[in-house]
């Protein structure tokens, strides 16, 4: 018995010893994010959430893990303590260098640009003095952890001090999350543009708990704010537009989670009749696997990992380049879409003062679809009635799972009821095929409906009509149980049909590959007289050129996102990066190319703040 109490006294010393150094540690932290959040506008309330953030956010996490530590290996309670230090020494170490590149390239590191530094240092361009100021840094926080270890010691936490450290981490942690929750629901950048300089930082953004705190954030509007974490455009846009006669009004159509191989006479036969009046992109990839990245990138023209700082500082940037023209252009803009704008942010940051319709009659998502698309009748006859020219914008919902459709359009085999969830690797698809495809068909009959009024109205040679998605949609494809979408980056999530009728371009068939961060673009050149530099104001192309070099994509996902080098994909998590090819997630992808790394680290840097 008395050996027990030894064992757990021990035990019990030396965890408390290991709490010390973390709480010594969380001061380091705080430090450290201070630095990366240099510039920024401070008030007590920043500094207070920033601290929060240091001790809740990053210091929790750790807490839990020497705990988990200390509990697995008590026996061997020098071990715990040696594990433990170690983990805490490499985490300082990581939120040390990424504050120094943070500085430099503006995005942070993952383990997708240390995977790449440890195997080609020189191909990432990197000096060597680089190197060795990363080990020197090293050094010193292995001498900065050593120190912390005898300071604690010499000052050992006494009972008391084991309780209260936790309980400070976990309200800091509550207290954190709080705060960013209420910013994010009331557009306070104060707070929110904090978030793009925290590295693996993902906050709450519940807007019913936000509503139940509203009351504890003081409420300070973006005026007068000198710092955003993302500077777009680059600069005042030049254009020669042509006369307001010549203008179009833009029609854009998405079918929630359609993918490419969806696309055919037979399940899409109104947008197949359309696109032999247009351009069809046959290798087009969305921007993101699931809507807002998907959404984000048309719309925008930049690559998804500037979504967190658009939505970070969404009242100062108001809307995408795009939507100012036309606004500026007095276009009329009709937005149907059932899809959670207001929640996803996709309201605040694209269509910020422009009514978003999101209440259609109907309880089925195909009843609410019909009479979506008798709103968007009815607003583009009234447009034309008054001469109006218009921006419409219908985003259908009965494409996404569980794939529903009036009994009647069950043209192919009919099954119902299917629980994706008991799906797995040996699963036929086949039946969700038929479903998705039935739903794929009534949507398509809904779009016809569109086209045939802009017929009626006379409206097709003065109208840009652009069908496309989100996003895709898998079903089983390479037997590894991905189903649906968000849970990976193949073909079969991210590649999806675009249809692009102009009425001033012949109909063709474009090849090469081609992206949702081109759309904007591309309107803004051919059809607003946009003489600026793409680069300016997207990463994206111009959908017709030809000549443009081979490129590397980043396609965005909820809390990570991938890179695209040709038919490889990189997959990034914070922790690991997963590697495969584009049609098959079994084979493992290619090294990616050098320059196109380069090229894709100047891009997803290049509208940061510097």
């Amino acid at each position: 018995m008395n050996s027990f109490h030894t064992v757990f006294r021990d035990v019990a010393r030396s965890y408390r010893l290991m709490v010390a150094v973390l709480a010594m540690n969380t001061l380091l932290v705080c430090v450290i994010l201070l630095r990366n959040t240099i510039g920024s506008d401070f008030s007590w309330l920043t500094c207070l959430y920033t601290t929060s953030v240091a001790f809740g956010y990053y210091g929790l996490p750790l807490l839990v893990l020497v705990t988990v530590i200390f509990l697995l290996l008590a026996p061997a309670r020098r071990v715990a303590v040696v594990i433990s230090w170690i983990v805490i020494l490499f985490f300082i170490y990581y939120l040390f260098l990424d504050s120094f590149a943070y500085r430099i390239v503006k995005f942070h590191i993952d383990s997708f640009w240390i995977e790449f530094i440890l195997k080609d240092y020189d191909g990432l361009g990197l000096s060597r003095s680089t190197l060795l100021g990363a080990l020197m840094v090293f050094l010193g926080v292995v001498a900065l952890e050593v120190g912390f270890v005898a300071i604690a010691r010499r000052y050992r936490i006494q009972g008391r001090g084991i309780i209260i450290y936790p309980l400070l981490v976990i309200l800091a942690f509550v207290f954190s999350q709080v705060i960013h929750m209420v910013a994010y629901h009331r557009n306070e950048q104060l707070i929110t543009c904090l978030t793009p300089h925290f590295p693996i930082y993902i906050p709450f953004t519940s807007s019913k708990s936000a509503m139940m705190y509203g009351n504890l954030l003081p409420s300070g509007g973006a005026d007068g704010y000198k710092y955003a974490s993302i500077h777009y455009p680059d600069s005042g846009l030049k254009f020669e537009p042509p006369p307001d006669e010549e203008l179009p009004n833009i029609v854009i159509i998405l079918l929630e989670s359609w993918r490419y191989d969806a696309f055919d006479e037979e399940v899409t036969p109104h947008i197949h009749a359309l696109s032999r009046k247009s351009s069809v992109f046959l290798d087009h990839l969305s921007s993101g696997n699931q809507t807002t990245c998907g959404v984000f990138g048309l719309f925008y023209g930049l690559h998804p990992t500037y979504w967190k700082a658009v939505k970070a500082n969404s009242s100062l940037i108001d809307n995408p380049v795009l939507i100012d023209v036309l606004r500026d252009r007095d276009y009329t803009f009709g937005v149907y879409a059932r899809s959670n704008f207001d929640r996803h942010k996709i309201k605040d940051t694209i269509f910020s003062g422009i009514e978003v319709h999101e209440t259609f009659a109907g309880n089925t998502f195909p009843e609410q679809d019909e009479d979506l698309t008798r709103q968007v009748r009815a607003f583009m006859e009234e447009q034309v009635r008054n001469e109006q020219r218009f921006l419409a914008f219908a985003f259908y919902k009965s494409t996404h799972y569980p794939y529903e459709y009036p009994e009647e359009q069950g043209i192919f085999n009919d099954y119902k009821n299917m629980r994706m969830g008991l799906t797995n690797g040996d699963t036929d698809p086949t039946p969700y095929i038929n479903d998705y495809h039935n739903a794929v068909h009534y949507v398509d009959s809904l779009v016809g409906e569109i086209i045939d009024h802009l017929e009626l109205l006379g409206e097709m040679e003065n109208t840009v009509i652009v069908v496309t998605t989100d996003h895709g949609e898998a079903f089983n494809d390479n037997g590894a149980n991905y189903w649906g979408h968000s849970s990976s980056f193949t073909q079969y999530q991210i590649r999806v049909p675009l249809i692009l009728y102009a009425p001033d371009r012949p109909p063709r068939q474009v090849e090469y590959r081609t992206t949702h961060i081109d759309l904007a673009p591309t309107l803004l050149q051919e059809h607003f007289g946009c003489l600026s530099d793409i680069h300016d104001f997207s990463n994206g192309r111009n959908l017709f050129d030809e000549t443009a070099a081979p490129r590397s994509l980043v396609v965005g996902s909820y809390i990570n996102h991938a890179f695209i080098f040709g038919d490889d994909v990189y997959e990034v998590w914070p922790l690991y990066t997963k590697k495969y090819k584009l049609h098959d997630v079994n084979l493992k992808a290619s090294p990616p190319d050098q320059d196109l790394l380069k090229v894709i680290m100047e891009e997803i840097n290049h509208f940061s703040d510097r």
